[in-house]
């Protein structure tokens, strides 16, 4: 089915489609009148539509049936990641969105190896585009959210809204992450810290401790930073799954 990104208003009997999404139904996937799209608005809701007009940049659909379909997770997942080298950033961004990540959060660590500043708009702004991709891609009719570059002491100051806030260490004292997630079976929110491939440095260990995290293992390995926020997005996504 063709699925495309429109942030329209429920309700409407038809909606005109301009901008990167009409290109992609006139000069890539060739749509003509009469074809049947699926539009999804990226806060829940889908439509059935059929269309009925072409101008030169823009496309009217005329709306069949709304659907609100709800494939989220059944808790809220933020990803507090420090962003790794070149593209492996846009894979991570990719699949964390495809298993239903509800938030990316760029951390400025203290050993990370980029460090973004929020001039760095055109980074955020083409990670925004993969989720809204991916999403079209996995039929997820919500967009992960990508928020605001922020320093981890900052970040560590505002935790009051996680019911879980986990901090991804292998330190002595860091429990398992399965048993972690079985003595909380019911969080409403969730957020991990996943630092650079350095590791945490102690100052940061402390901040984590004084602010309430959870320390958990992932493993025995040492895995790089998309590696990590993948597999605990999965975990995660499978253990509070229906």
């Amino acid at each position: 089915m063709n699925r495309f990104y429109v942030p329209f208003q429920a309700g409407l009997e038809n909606i005109w489609i301009d901008s990167s999404e009409s290109h992609h139904i006139l000069h890539v996937k060739r749509l003509k009148i009469g074809n049947n799209v699926v539009l999804f608005n990226g806060m829940g809701v889908e439509c059935d539509a059929r269309i009925v007009e072409i101008e030169r940049n823009r496309v009217r659909v005329e709306v069949n049936q709304y659907k609100a379909v709800n494939k989220e997770n059944e808790v809220g997942i933020d990803i507090a990641f420090a962003v790794p080298k070149g593209k492996r950033s846009h894979f991570l961004i990719q699949k964390c969105t495809e298993l239903g990540v509800h938030k990316l959060i760029p951390v400025n660590y203290e050993r990370s190896v980029v460090k973004l500043k929020a001039e760095n708009s055109g980074k955020i702004e083409k990670w925004r585009k993969i989720t809204i991709e991916a999403s079209k891609q996995c039929g997820r009719n919500t967009i992960t959210e990508i928020g605001d570059v922020v320093d981890f002491g900052d970040i560590t100051k505002n935790l009051d809204n996680y019911d879980l806030p986990l901090f991804a260490c292998n330190q002595t004292d860091s429990n398992n992450l399965k048993n972690t997630l079985q003595e909380h079976p019911k969080p409403n929110n969730i957020v991990v810290f996943i630092g650079p491939e350095g590791g945490f440095t102690s100052n940061e260990v402390e901040m984590a401790k004084k602010a309430g995290c959870k320390f958990v293992r992932l493993g025995q390995m040492t895995l790089r930073v998309e590696t990590a926020t993948i597999a605990v997005s999965a975990i995660l996504s499978y253990h509070y799954s229906n």
